[in-house]
């Protein structure tokens, strides 16, 4: 079960902040509210309790504007988070998969889910995930563009391959390559 705490407004810069935005909790309807994008953390308090919830960054594994409404009833911001918090146990459980979560946000007015989207990815960017293994300090350090060339080479070698028999099933060999495989 989700469970709504008292809210305190985000502090710092708010990018974002749209009133008469709907939540949903994977499929409970959590009503009416005002969504907070801010840099440090994403919030959204309901409109008649004053309760809300707070959604820290890095957990976000994935965003998106969807405009599909045969899986949904409504175009919405999508977020998928990476842990299940409606059952935070399962995730102290599973050291691999914690479980995932689905949030919506309906806001009433559909011009701004662009605008969300933007204000939401830009205080993403200021929350790096701590368990990447990849970040741009690291990128390719020492290598000068070592990691470029090696990108490059896969993507010659594959359309070589692609463009070379249309198959992408045969192999190019040069005469009397494989004559001492028995």
């Amino acid at each position: 079960m989700v469970v709504l705490s008292s809210f305190r407004e985000p502090s710092g810069e708010i990018r974002h902040k749209e009133a008469n935005t709907c939540a949903f909790v994977n499929e409970k309807d959590m009503g009416p509210g005002t969504l907070y994008v801010a840099e440090s953390i994403l919030s959204w308090q309901n409109d008649a309790t004053g309760e809300g919830f707070t959604l820290e960054y890095p957990h976000i594994s994935l965003h998106a504007v969807s405009r599909d409404v045969t899986n949904f009833p409504h175009e919405c911001l999508y977020l998928m988070l990476d842990a299940d918090i409606e059952n935070p146990e399962q995730n102290e459980d599973d050291d691999d998969e914690g479980g995932v979560t689905e949030v919506r946000f309906v806001p009433a007015d559909k011009g701004v889910l662009q605008q969300l989207f933007e204000a939401l990815k830009e205080c993403q960017t200021l929350h790096p995930d701590p368990n990447d293994s990849f970040s741009e300090d690291e990128e390719f350090e020492g290598d000068g563009d070592r990691g470029l060339e090696i990108i490059n080479n896969l993507a010659n070698q594959m359309n070589s391959m692609n463009n070379g028999n249309n198959h992408g099933d045969e192999m190019d060999t040069e005469p009397g390559q494989f004559d001492d495989a028995d």
